[in-house]
């Protein structure tokens, strides 16, 4: 609706525009207008898709389509085709432009909306402005068929052409080439109008390479403000989306940073959530200073593939790192990976696997957990019965009284404290012979069972 808008009042300036009597304001006014129309243009081009895959499809297919039509339409329609092609590629600069600037004002907090939704237009602005090599020669070729525009020798192939149109590029640098006397090809200016149309290519080339090298500095300005206030302030990192997470990177590895500033630098990775990050965080498992903050992150950017590989790593910090971050995800689509590494692992290890599990939903965690029931060892058991205390059902409180004639006091003393948790008749002839047991803490922790279990069912009646 805006688009249409600004089309509407750019069309009504027109005449006003054209007989000079248009003041400062109703210019800008207009060129406002007519900035925002390209923009909205360039959505047919595919800048309004955030995700690169179906930007690039967009862009590169509504370009094909456009030099399809140039060879297959007739004469001044071919024309007219690939001059929408020139503007498509003015319209995409200008959405990019337009873009960044919405970037810069969420970076200076004058804005709340989340850089990462926006689409980052970089590649999208450098592909179509090379897609100027493909239309300057045709527009130039087209029109002199056309228009009879230029001086061209008899038979001039589109080679020619495309020489005609990388001098003019040679031009628009600097003009180097009109200094030296350089040109490469056999075309020569001749009429008014085509050298009207050169220099409407020309002003545009040097529009688009100022605004193109312009932005990229500014671009690599606001990353390097944003990441060192993000230092102190996690936020700004935040702010800047995903494309600040190359430099926060290599903050990470630097030796000039302090312990803390890392960790501060870590809670900004973890902030901006972008998986690109995990293989540098799952590194940082190794320090002890790290390691916790690292462990945090990870579980922020929630991205399986680097965890389920460090499962494997030869360090034992940074496996049971990825144990504690899978554990925290609580994603039971991990517990194939867990088991297979807690199988012949060291007790620690197995441990950690173990409490992973009890911190997930469903019938895979719930089946795991048993399992882990039957290990060697007793820290391995209890923190099994442990974790299967959180599910009320059948099978595993029948399962959890077996665990109460357990050779190691330490499990029984586990089974009793948890048995509690089940209001079921079925519990109570179990813990009263546990009132028997030769461990006091096992006889003392039946009996406070018993007692739960009796005020549960009184507070009932």
């Amino acid at each position: 609706m805006q688009g249409s808008v600004d089309s509407v009042a750019l069309i009504g300036s027109l005449p006003a525009f054209v007989s000079g009597s248009m003041n400062f304001g109703q210019i800008r006014t207009a060129l406002i207008a007519l900035d925002r129309g390209l923009v909205s243009l360039s959505r047919l081009f595919g800048t309004g898709f955030v995700q690169l895959f179906p930007q690039m499809v967009a862009l590169l297919g509504m370009f094909g389509v456009i030099l399809a039509l140039a060879f297959l339409v007739p004469g001044l329609l071919s024309w007219l085709m690939l001059w929408l092609g020139f503007v498509g590629v003015v319209a995409v600069s200008r959405a990019w432009v337009n873009n960044e600037n919405r970037r810069v004002q969420i970076a200076r907090k004058l804005s709340d909306v989340d850089a990462d939704t926006l689409p980052d237009l970089r590649l999208s602005a450098l592909i179509s402005s090379s897609m100027l090599l493909f239309l300057v020669p045709m527009i130039l070729k087209m029109g002199h068929e056309i228009y009879d525009l230029f001086d061209a020798p008899d038979g001039a192939s589109f080679s020619d052409w495309v020489l005609f149109g990388l001098d003019l590029l040679f031009r628009a640098l600097l003009d180097w080439s009109e200094v030296y006397g350089v040109q490469i090809s056999d075309v020569r200016y001749e009429s008014l109008a085509g050298r009207h149309v050169v220099m409407l290519i020309l002003l545009t080339i040097d529009f688009i390479l100022i605004q193109g090298i312009m932005r990229m500095l500014a671009i690599r300005k606001s990353i390097e403000e944003g990441v060192g206030a993000g230092v102190k302030d996690p936020e700004m990192a935040y702010r800047l989306g995903r494309r600040a997470t190359p430099r926060l990177l290599v903050m990470l590895d630097s030796e000039d940073l302090e312990s803390d500033e890392k960790m501060r630098v870590l809670e900004a990775i973890a902030v901006i959530g972008d998986p690109r990050a995990c293989p540098s965080l799952i590194s940082k498992l190794d320090d002890d200073v790290l390691h916790t903050t690292s462990i945090a992150a990870l579980v922020r950017i929630k991205h399986f593939s680097p965890l389920f590989a460090a499962l494997e790593n030869d360090s034992e910090m940074v496996r049971n790192g990825a144990i504690s971050a899978l554990g925290r995800i609580a994603d039971p689509i991990a517990i194939p990976y867990l088991e297979e590494v807690a199988d012949g692992a060291s007790e620690q290890t197995r441990v950690r696997c173990v409490k992973s599990y009890g911190e997930m939903q469903g019938s895979r965690a719930r089946e795991a957990l048993a399992r882990a029931l039957t290990d060697k060892s007793a820290r391995v058991r209890v923190t099994a019965v442990q974790g299967l205390g959180r599910f009320d059902t059948k099978d595993v409180m029948t399962g959890l009284v077996r665990k109460l004639t357990d050779d190691d006091a330490e499990v029984r003393l586990a089974v009793a404290t948890v048995l509690a948790r089940f209001a079921d008749a079925r519990v109570v002839e179990p813990l009263v012979k546990a009132l028997e047991d030769d461990d006091v803490r096992v006889r003392e922790q039946a009996r406070r069972s018993l007692d739960h279990l009796q005020n549960v069912v009184e507070s009932r009646r």
